[in-house]
Parts: structure tokens; C-alpha cells; sequence
């Protein structure tokens, strides 16, 4: 069955110039040196799975700690030399102006083609005949004087919609009444089911709550469990405790055959935890797509092919498309290990740097187990 998204583009986004990987499989295994735009190729993923969800960016922005301002009210969308929070987004880290150039984003494969843009934009709100406020689109200079306000441009499927720049500073004062005004009509379903797991494998209890709730007592309760039998087989059931109240945390809990109680999951230390964050995404991405940067942190290399192997299984059985990062060479060698023995396809992406640009490089199962075999330098 053709992948979901079978070829993908990307340019202008962070260090991105124009990128396009076209041959993508069921499950990718992305890899390649520092600063070559792995974890960026997850974020425009993200950012296109959810159709610009200002969500999504604004996670994007605080992982990596861009979200200068957060929180100070007297924060200015734009500072003195035309800087502004969604820079680091940019090919180039520019300044807000009429002749940015967009982020254009675009897929095609089985799911339906998919395409966005995200540029600088002005608007201001004017009052209509019968005393409702509308959006007007503004043209300006960057320092002109004008009550317009400086916004991001999102555009896709011929759909123009605009987001105060304001929302990305934690400057929410002014934007509660905008944001139903800009967005009325639109919804908060994503194009695409999208679920992602970090690097550093500690997503938030309550994140971790939200998935958990979505597949309990049901038959993909039953494969997170089985899951976590590749790292420990006297696992017999795990579950979410606590959170009754608006400020109490989750916790996840284990049971075992050899402990008189369950327990927390977190004294089985780092591994499970991880693969219990992989899998529990996994499943709750029925349909759509998962992403997992840097797949092995935490986990040791006698687990990961079977961690490998539970991934291209319930991907195969659940419809859905994974796209992973990772630096290490037992992934590498795990990964090619699970791609042979399923009939779905295995593709691993090399992304070098050329220049100013990042060039792909495919690896098929062939070529794979031939890069595997002989030791390829393919990280």
C-alpha cells in the first residue's frame, strides 16, 4: 500500500533552504551529522500534519526555547530592527517584511496532497455596517505609521488566514477576542492524526494522561503492554492513576509478577519509559503519522530491534506512517535488522550538507542490508 505521504518538500524552513525527499516508505529511519535538519524535517511534518496550528508552532517554539518574551506583557511583537519570535523559523533568521519569503511546505502521496505556506502579513480590525469587527488585510512598510497589526500568513488549499504575531510572545492580552474573530469557521482538527515523541523522552505526564485515556480498555491497551515485554516479560498490565483534581499530576503504574503491588513505571528506569512513550504515541496514531526524534535515547541496543519490530507491526495492523531520527549506529543496525523480515517498506534518509544545502540520500532494504553488512558509514 502507498504511503500516506510519499514524497515531501520543504523550503525556507530554519536551515532548509529547499529540501525534497521523494521515496518514502511505511517506516523512515532519518539520520545524518549535527545541525543537517533532522529534527527540522519533524517540525514542518508537524506543522503541515496540523494545517499551522498555532499550537504546534508555539510547542516548536518552546522546546527549543524561542519563545523569547513569554509571559512579559510589554513584550512587542517586533523589535527594533524588525526581528520577531517566528525568525528562527525562517531560511536565514530575517526581519518581518513585505519581501520575506514564505515557508512552503507540501506532500504527496495517499493521503491527499497537502500544501502551506507561512509568511508576513498586517491586518487590522474594522467595524462592519451592523457594528460586528472584521479582519482587513493590510499593506505596509515595516516601520509605517499604522494601527495594522503584524501577523503570520498562513495559506493552504487556496484559504488565507492570519495569526497575531502577539500569540507567539505570550502577549494573550489583546489576542482573546482576536483569536475567535481570526479563526471563526476554522477547526482544530488536524489534517492529518499526527503524534510526536521527543528527544528526551520525559513527555509530560499530562500529554502521556491524554494518550493513555484514548486506547484504555481497549484491544491497543492490550499492544502498549505487550510492548513493554520486549524490555521486561513479568510486565502483566500498566495503567494512569490519579488526576482527579485541575492540579493533580498522572502517574503511570506497573504490574508485575514478581512485585507484591504495582509500582511506578518510572523506578524501571529509562528504557521502559521511553518505549512506553513510543508506543503509547504509536497506537494513538491510528491513520495518521508518527514522529520520534532520536528513537534509541534511553533504550540499549539488545531491545531496539524488537522495538523496531513492534513499530513496523502495529504500523502495518493501524494504517500508520513513521518518520524517526537518530544518530546511533546500533538503530541503524536494529532498524535494517526488523525492515527484513516485514513485507512493509523500510527507508532510511541520510541528510548531508552540501553548502549552503541539505541533500538526501535514500537507503532501501537492499541497500541497507548491504551498508549494514559492510559497515557504510550511512549515520
Amino acid at each position: 500500500m502507498e504511503p500516506k505521504i510519499r514524497s515531501l518538500s520543504i523550503e525556507r524552513f530554519r536551515a532548509l533552504r529547499r529540501l525534497k525527499i521523494e521515496g518514502l516508505g511505511r517506516v523512515n529511519l532519518i539520520t545524518g551529522k549535527n545541525n543537517t535538519g533532522k529534527s527540522s524535517v519533524l517540525e514542518a511534518l508537524r506543522i503541515l500534519a496540523s494545517d499551522a496550528s498555532p499550537a504546534v508552532i508555539y510547542n516548536i517554539l518552546s522546546f527549543r526555547e524561542e519563545n523569547a518574551g513569554e509571559g512579559d506583557e510589554s513584550a512587542r511583537p517586533l523589535d527594533s530592527e524588525g526581528l520577531f519570535p517566528l525568525s528562527t523559523l525562517f531560511n536565514g533568521f530575517p526581519e518581518f517584511s513585505p519581501k520575506l519569503e514564505p515557508i512552503v511546505i507540501a506532500s504527496k502521496g495517499r493521503q491527499r496532497s497537502m500544501e502551506l505556506s507561512l509568511q508576513a502579513g498586517w491586518f487590522s480590525e474594522e467595524r462592519a455596517s451592523d457594528g460586528s469587527r472584521m479582519i482587513v488585510s493590510q499593506q505596509r512598510d515595516l516601520f509605517g505609521e499604522s494601527d495594522a497589526v503584524p501577523a503570520l500568513v498562513i495559506t493552504a488549499a487556496g484559504i488565507s488566514r492570519m495569526l497575531p504575531l502577539d500569540v507567539f510572545r505570550g502577549n494573550r492580552s489583546s489576542y482573546s477576542y482576536r483569536s475567535r474573530l481570526l479563526r471563526s469557521g476554522l477547526t482544530d482538527e488536524p489534517r492529518l492524526p499526527c503524534e510526536f515523541v521527543s528527544a528526551y523522552g520525559g513527555e509530560r505526564t499530562l500529554t502521556l494522561g491524554r494518550l493513555w485515556d484514548k486506547v484504555a480498555l481497549s484491544d491497543r491497551e492490550k499492544d502498549v503492554v505487550d510492548a513493554l515485554r520486549i524490555i521486561d516479560a513479568k510486565i502483566m498490565a500498566v495503567s494512569m492513576v490519579g488526576g482527579e483534581g485541575p492540579s493533580q499530576s498522572r502517574t503511570a503504574i506497573v504490574r508485575s509478577t514478581n512485585l507484591p503491588r504495582p509500582v511506578p513505571l518510572r523506578s524501571f528506569g529509562d528504557g521502559l519509559n521511553r518505549l512506553f512513550g513510543i508506543i503509547l504515541a504509536l497506537v494513538n496514531a491510528k491513520d495518521g503519522l508518527l514522529l520520534i526524534d532520536e528513537f534509541e535515547n534511553g533504550m540499549h541496543y539488545s531491545v531496539q530491534a524488537d522495538a523496531w519490530r513492534a513499530i513496523f507491526r502495529l504500523a502495518t495492523r493501524l494504517d500508520i506512517q513513521v518518520v524517526a531520527t537518530s544518530h546511533s549506529w546500533d538503530a541503524i543496525e536494529a532498524f535494517q535488522k526488523a525492515a527484513s523480515e516485514t513485507p512493509e517498506e523500510g527507508v532510511l534518509i541520510r541528510l548531508s550538507r552540501k553548502g549552503e544545502d541539505i541533500i538526501p540520500t535514500l537507503f532501501r532494504e537492499e541497500e541497507l542490508a548491504i551498508a549494514t553488512r559492510d559497515r557504510i558509514e550511512v549515520r
